[in-house]
């Protein structure tokens, strides 16, 4: 897969998966219909991915790289209302609606579970970043709790589809890194020493 045509086949296969799971869920990741999806003989597919899981495992990968690439745009934000503002717009609908399919994979495949462990191990390091660098204190406990509201929210949501709901969430978020307690400034005795 390392010339240009194999990447262009691999992309297209991935993107046709990745519309099926938005549409229609995990289930519908079958090599043959996948394969129809994008335009291509399952024999072509089977090339690239072998078997389901290695496709249900790329398709995984592309979303965690989504997800991952979001959250640092997110968290990259220097004060808090920005953070709270770009937190919920990472929580689209079309993401959360991914993230929940392989959520439910992740329970089957060990690949998905696999990668939801690096996934968060990633997120919650661009978190930790981002509090510290807004004065908020990045123990472990504050970050998983902040990651967890996000995904939460993104769950609610995406299940009221409403722009309450989008609002509830840019506030909720803004109340969250408000309620953190912040980081500890240095001792300044300790520091003329």
């Amino acid at each position: 897969m390392s010339t240009k045509k194999g990447r262009a086949a691999a992309g297209r296969i991935i993107a046709a998966a990745l519309d099926l799971l938005r549409s229609e869920g995990l289930p519908a990741l079958t090599q043959p219909r996948v394969a129809k999806a994008a335009g291509l003989r399952q024999s072509h597919l089977t090339y690239y991915f072998p078997t389901r899981s290695a496709l249900v495992a790329a398709v995984t990968d592309s979303v965690a790289a989504h997800l991952t690439a979001g959250f640092a745009t997110a968290v990259a934000a220097d004060r808090p209302s920005a953070l709270a503002e770009r937190v919920a717009r990472i929580a689209a609908p079309e993401q959360t609606r991914l993230l929940l399919a392989l959520v439910l994979a992740a329970d089957r495949e060990k690949s998905v579970r696999a990668l939801f462990r690096r996934i968060t191990k990633e997120i919650r390091g661009q978190i930790a970043t981002s509090l510290t660098r807004n004065g908020i204190d990045a123990s472990g406990n504050a970050v998983a709790l902040f990651h967890a509201l996000t995904v939460g929210l993104a769950v609610l949501d995406l299940a009221r589809a409403e722009p309450a709901a989008r609002r509830e969430t840019r506030a909720a978020v803004a109340l969250a890194l408000g309620q953190l307690p912040k980081r500890p400034l240095p001792n300044p005795r300790r520091t003329r020493a």
